[in-house]
C-alpha cells in the first residue's frame, strides 16, 4: 500500500506542518439596505448552512479584501465563513460580483448600455474609481456575448420580467457563471 504524499509547509516557529489545502466556495447574497459600508455583507445575513455536509456548521472566519472595480470602489472586505466538520472555507460575495471577476456587474453594465448605444468595445469602457483598473476590450466584447447569451437564455425559457433582466445580479448578466456554481451545489451530498 502506498503511503500518500504530504504537503509540507515550513511555520512561522520553524517547524514543518502539513499544508491543508482550502477550498473556497462563492455564495452571493443580497446588499443589505442600511448598510453604512455598501460592499460588507452584515453577519445576520450569512449563511449557516454548509452546501456539502447541509448542516447549520458555518461559523465566521474573518474578511478577506477582494478586488471590485467599478465607479464607486476599488475594492471590499469580503467575510468568510468556515465549516469546521467538513474544514471547508467559504467567501460570501455580494450579488453584484460574479466569483473570480475582477470588476462589478454596475461595471459589466455600464459597458454593455455604451455598446448598445453603438460605441465600439475599444470606446465602451466603463469608468473605474482607479483609472489605471480599465477592462481590456476584449473582456468587454466578452461581457457583452455572455450578456446576450444570458437574456437570450432567459427569454427562452419564458422570463419576461423586464426588472429581472435589466437588474445587474449574476443571475440575470453572466448565466454561465451562474452555472458553473450550481454544479458544486447539485454534487453537495
Amino acid at each position: 500500500m502506498k503511503a500518500r504524499q504530504q504537503i509540507e509547509t515550513l511555520a512561522g516557529d520553524g517547524q514543518r506542518r502539513a499544508f491543508t489545502p482550502a477550498l473556497i466556495l462563492f455564495i452571493a447574497l443580497p446588499e443589505a439596505k442600511d448598510n453604512i459600508d455598501p460592499g460588507a455583507i452584515p453577519l445576520v445575513l450569512l449563511p449557516r448552512r454548509c452546501p456539502v455536509c447541509r448542516d447549520d456548521t458555518i461559523i465566521g472566519h474573518g474578511q478577506r479584501l477582494r478586488q471590485c472595480h467599478d465607479d464607486q470602489r476599488r475594492a471590499f472586505w469580503a467575510r468568510r465563513g468556515m465549516c469546521r466538520p467538513c474544514k471547508k472555507t467559504f467567501t460570501i460575495l455580494p450579488d453584484w460580483l460574479a466569483p473570480s471577476g475582477h470588476f462589478s456587474l454596475h461595471c459589466r453594465r455600464q459597458a454593455y448600455e455604451r455598446i448598445g448605444a453603438g460605441d465600439s468595445a475599444e470606446q465602451a469602457a466603463p469608468h473605474c474609481k482607479d483609472p489605471t483598473r480599465l477592462p481590456d476590450p476584449s473582456t468587454v466584447r466578452r461581457w457583452a456575448q455572455h450578456r446576450l447569451l444570458s437574456v437570450w437564455c432567459w427569454i427562452k425559457a419564458g422570463v419576461r420580467n423586464e426588472h429581472f433582466l435589466h437588474s445587474p445580479t449574476i443571475l440575470a448578466w453572466d448565466l454561465g457563471a451562474l452555472c458553473n456554481i450550481l454544479p458544486l451545489e447539485a454534487k453537495s451530498p
